[in-house]
């Protein structure tokens, strides 16, 4: 797991992944609000429906997401 409150920018040599599953929840703290998304893994994992990986995103990260996607998409 992972709790992401900056994104920074890094240019390297990526390929496109496999497309998986994914949920969404939106979480709270200490009167903070996080989303929280969570994948499952390939078609083809061993434990289907095991949570492969889940990341959060505090408000701060969340606006330089929404940055991103509106510059770059």
């Amino acid at each position: 797991m992972a709790l992401i409150n900056k994104i920074d920018h890094l240019t390297r040599n990526s390929r496109v992944h496999e497309e998986v599953e994914a949920t969404y929840n939106i979480l709270y703290k200490d009167g903070e609000k996080y989303l929280e998304v969570t994948t499952y893994g390939s078609k083809d994992r061993e434990m289907k429906g095991k949570a492969s990986q889940i990341i959060q995103f505090n408000k701060e990260a969340i606006k330089q997401l929404k940055e991103i996607v509106e510059t770059q998409f």
